[in-house]
This record gives structure tokens, sequence and C-alpha cells, in this order.
């Protein structure tokens, strides 16, 4: 039933955003060089999968050529920024978010990606688009 808020106000306890969602957008900005741009979905071939249930995640995703990852842990909303964290690890993963009605967009600046393929990661800026499943 609609409690007359708007839905990027929900938190996720109103079950907002639980569910799976999958990425149409999971690109990467380089910091250093910001005409450096990647897209994982589009320019790689990519698959992301985000499924959120309450106050667990499970982040999965297929590259071709580069195979199949997943990553899980805990996750809790504050505001308009999710945090990640995963089991055993000191560092949480913050990243801004905004949800639509059947969309969900991840921004984040503490990320990076290896734009050249030599294994060096830089510094970059992050955009994600989910669609719900």
């Amino acid at each position: 039933m609609p409690d007359g808020r708007d839905p990027s106000e929900r938190s996720p306890s109103d079950g907002a955003l639980l569910g799976s969602w999958s990425a149409t957008r999971w690109q990467y900005t380089s910091r250093e060089r910001p005409e450096r741009v990647i897209d994982v979905v589009i320019d790689l071939r990519g698959t992301v999968t985000l499924s959120l249930t309450a106050g667990t995640y499970i982040l999965a995703w297929d590259v071709v050529g580069r195979g199949s990852q997943s990553i899980g842990g805990t996750y809790a909303a504050n505001g308009h920024e999710l945090e990640f964290a995963q089991p055993g690890a000191d560092v949480k993963e913050r990243v801004g978010f905004r949800l639509g009605a059947d969309e969900l967009s991840l921004r984040g600046a503490e990320s990076a990606w290896d734009f050249e393929g030599n294994g060096h990661e830089e510094p970059a800026d992050f955009v994600a688009v989910f669609v719900r499943l």
C-alpha cells in the first residue's frame, strides 16, 4: 500500500530495496584521466546482479573472457547511502543510492578499475543502474 513518500525516501525496512536487481549500467570513470570510461555491462558484455534481503546482499557478475564471481555480506541504509560489509573485512564500502519505482542507481567515488589490463587499478568514480527482476 502506498504511504505517500517518494520511493527514494523509503528505508530498506519498507521492503523497497529488497529483491533481485539486474544492472543495465556498471560504469567506471578514471579520476586521473576522465576520458577513460568502461562500462562492464555494455563494453565488456557482462552481467551483474544484486540480491538484497533483510540486511544481507549478494553481488554476482559474469564478464565475457574474465569469468564469474560473487561476493556477499551485510548492508545497511543510512539516508541516501548504502554501506556494504564483507565478513572479515575491516573496510566498509559506502555508495550513494537513489530508488525509483523499479530502478535502483548507485554512485561511489571511492572505487578503482584496471583500465589498462596490467594489474594496476587506478582511482575511479563508479555508477550503476539496476532494474528490478
